[in-house]
């Protein structure tokens, strides 16, 4: 049973990311900056990475298709996804103080390094 709700936790974490994608606006080509920069890293991965990848979404979309159609699995979804957004919340609420405590250090950091003059400024 741990590991269904694990799942259906890692099920909805993924749709929930996904759905914040989609609703982000697009962007447009021209504010796309023309440089481009390439990475010098080539990632190709090997054959039995892409099958185990593969095969891990073809699971994902069956557990998916189950959650959706089985109404007792649903439910316990339900139950997982509220026990973690009450979690989610005891935990803001109790680390509200040092959550505030590091913004207002690291807004304190970017305003000191955009202020600060360019270590090395290059004579034209």
């Amino acid at each position: 049973m741990k590991r269904i709700a694990i799942l259906l936790v890692l099920v909805i974490g993924l749709a929930s990311t996904s759905a914040a994608r989609s609703q982000q606006p697009a962007s447009t080509p021209a504010a796309k900056s023309s440089v481009r920069t390439t990475d010098s890293v080539s990632f190709k991965p090997s054959p039995e990475l892409q099958k185990s990848l593969e095969d891990l979404a073809q699971a994902m979309q069956s557990l998916a298709v189950k959650i959706t159609t089985d109404p007792e699995i649903k439910a316990a979804a339900i139950n997982v996804a509220s026990g973690f957004v009450m979690t989610a919340q005891q935990v803001l609420t109790e680390q509200s103080d040092v959550i505030q405590q590091a913004l207002k250090t690291a807004a304190e950091k970017i305003s000191a390094a955009q202020s600060a003059p360019p270590l090395h400024s290059r004579k034209p």
